[in-house]
């Protein structure tokens, strides 16, 4: 099978996953803790298809700044505005934790996010990071077996700290502050599967990208526990039904099976779907908040969502999606080359 171009059904995907994990945060839909294993497969599959187009690791790393920061900028603003004048919430001044969130690296600066959403992001960006020295070094061409050793590393760190339990306090506490450090420890698997399910939809399928993806989903088991919050909603075995879902729809989806996700109201949820992660868990919680001493929790809930959803769309089309095209217009006319070289 030759390489292909995007998925567009992607978009649809991704709006869902959005508003899976929107619902959980307004405490409407559990299952929608796992809406952020499907972010991170999605963004596996589309960072790794980004990285092996561009034709400089400079080129990629524009590309995806762009992509972030000027939104998440954005909603640390609308996150302020909205704890400070809705919630009357405290803000801390300590300078780790303004630094920390202006960079995206709260870990690194030993804070707390700002809004907890933000927390993915961080995983996000070690996901970046260790696609970029592949590239570097030359490496994606060897990816099915870095993915093999990426989840084989997975298993020698985190067995020993499950079966310690505690037991070994100098182990214990290497684990947590590695863990803390390079959290994608706890998630390389699902960015492993929307690799192969990429190679999959681009080369074919062969018995070790079934292996890989077969080994991925069994890796959900073992870091159910500490992959997030997702063990404080959902037993084991809701997790891997959930987690099951997914797989079986990018399988549909790559082989062209879900022509549904292109539908044009998941299109645009798709297109919103990171401003709407951004900013529906400080302003449209915010929102709810505010007024459910008046209306009621069901209905100001439904307000939150729908001032999330339309704040949402009015900053991607009002102002993210015109300022990242400007942005890469001026880049790639300082280095003349078509600005289609940084689509993504």
């Amino acid at each position: 099978m030759s390489e292909k171009r995007r998925l567009f059904e992607l978009d649809g995907l991704r709006g869902i996953a959005a508003i899976a994990v929107c619902v959980f945060h307004f405490q409407l839909f559990k299952y929608g803790t796992t809406g952020v294993d499907l972010f991170f497969i999605i963004s596996g599959f589309v960072i790794y298809m980004t990285i092996i187009n561009a034709k400089t690791i400079r080129d990629f790393w524009v590309s995806r700044l762009i992509r972030l920061y000027p939104a998440y900028w954005l909603s640390i603003i609308i996150a302020i505005i909205s704890f400070s004048v809705l919630s009357h919430q405290a803000i801390s001044h300590q300078f780790n934790f303004i630094l920390g969130n202006i960079t995206m690296l709260q870990p690194v600066f030993r804070c707390k996010e700002l809004v907890d959403a933000y927390w993915t992001l961080y995983v996000e960006m070690n996901f970046y990071i260790l696609i970029s020295v592949l590239w570097a070094f030359k490496q994606l061409k060897n990816i099915e077996l870095i993915l093999f050793i990426g989840m084989l590393s997975m298993v020698a760190i985190i067995v020993p700290y499950q079966l310690l339990d505690g037991s070994s306090p100098i182990y214990t506490r290497f684990f947590i502050v590695f863990r803390g450090l390079v959290p994608i420890l706890n998630h390389f698997h699902l960015f492993a599967a929307g690799i192969v399910f990429y190679l999959i939809y681009s080369k074919g399928i062969n018995f070790m990208r079934v292996i890989l993806l077969l080994c991925s989903f069994a890796l959900i088991a073992l870091t159910h526990r500490i992959g997030g919050k997702v063990f404080y909603f959902l037993n084991l075995n809701e997790h891997l039904i959930c987690c099951l879902v997914f797989y079986l729809v990018f399988i549909l989806t790559i082989y062209h099976k879900t022509l549904f996700l292109k539908h044009p109201l998941l299109v645009i949820l798709g297109n919103i779907s990171f401003v709407l992660y951004l900013i529906h868990q400080s302003f449209g919680i915010a929102v709810s908040n505010y007024l459910t001493p008046s209306i009621g929790a069901a209905f100001s809930k439904s307000l939150g969502i729908a001032a999330s959803l339309i704040l949402s769309y009015l900053i991607t089309y009002y102002f993210d999606i015109p300022l990242r095209f400007w942005l890469k217009k001026k880049y790639c006319l300082k280095k003349k080359q078509p600005i289609a070289v940084l689509q993504s």
